[in-house]
C-alpha cells in the first residue's frame, strides 16, 4: 500500500511539475515562447502617413511600431503599442510650419532613439504645437518640430492606422 501512495505521489509531482513548465514555456505545449526582439526600422512614408497625418511634405522618413509591456504576458487583453519616427522634411517646410503654428519650447529635452536617428539623439532646439497637443484624442500623434535639423519627431500611443 505504501508503494501506491508513492507512486501517487510522484505522479502528482511529475504532473505538477509537467503543466508548470508548460504553461511558463509557451501558449501552447509545443509552441515556443516569442521574444519581442528589436522593432523593425521602416523608411516607408506612405505607411507612416496612414498612421500619423504629418503636418509638412516628408523627404525621408524613421519609424517604427513597438510593444510595450510584457509581451509574452499570461494576462488575457490588449498590448499597447507605441508608434515613434522621424521625420526630415523638404526644404522649407520647418520654417514654413514653425511661421504657421503655435509653437514652443520643449521644456522636458528630446531623446530621439538611435536606430531612428543617430544624429538627432540629443539634438536640442525641438519645439511643441500647443494647438496640436490640445486637440489630441487617444491615438493621436504627439508631434515635436526641430528647425535647424528640418525635422519632425512624432510618437502616438496606440495609434489608430487606416488599412
Amino acid at each position: 500500500m505504501s508503494v501506491v501512495r508513492r507512486l501517487r505521489g510522484v505522479g502528482a509531482v511529475v504532473l505538477l511539475v509537467a503543466t508548470a513548465v508548460g504553461c511558463t514555456a509557451s501558449g501552447r505545449p509545443g509552441e515556443p515562447t516569442k521574444s519581442a526582439g528589436a522593432p523593425e526600422v521602416r523608411t516607408d512614408a506612405s505607411r507612416l502617413a496612414r498612421c500619423v497625418e504629418l503636418p509638412g511634405k516628408p523627404e525621408k522618413v524613421r519609424w517604427r511600431v513597438r510593444t510595450l509591456g510584457t509581451v509574452d504576458g499570461r494576462a488575457p487583453g490588449p498590448t499597447d503599442h507605441q508608434l515613434e519616427g522621424v521625420v526630415w522634411l523638404v526644404d522649407g517646410e520647418a520654417a514654413r510650419l514653425s511661421v504657421e503654428g503655435l509653437w514652443e519650447p520643449e521644456p522636458a529635452g528630446v531623446s530621439v532613439p538611435e536606430e531612428l536617428s543617430p544624429t538627432l539623439g540629443k539634438a536640442h532646439g525641438w519645439t511643441r504645437s500647443t494647438g496640436q497637443e490640445d486637440e489630441a484624442a487617444e491615438g493621436a500623434p504627439h508631434i515635436l518640430l526641430n528647425q535647424g535639423a528640418n525635422a519632425l519627431y512624432v510618437w502616438a500611443l496606440n495609434p489608430q492606422c487606416q488599412s
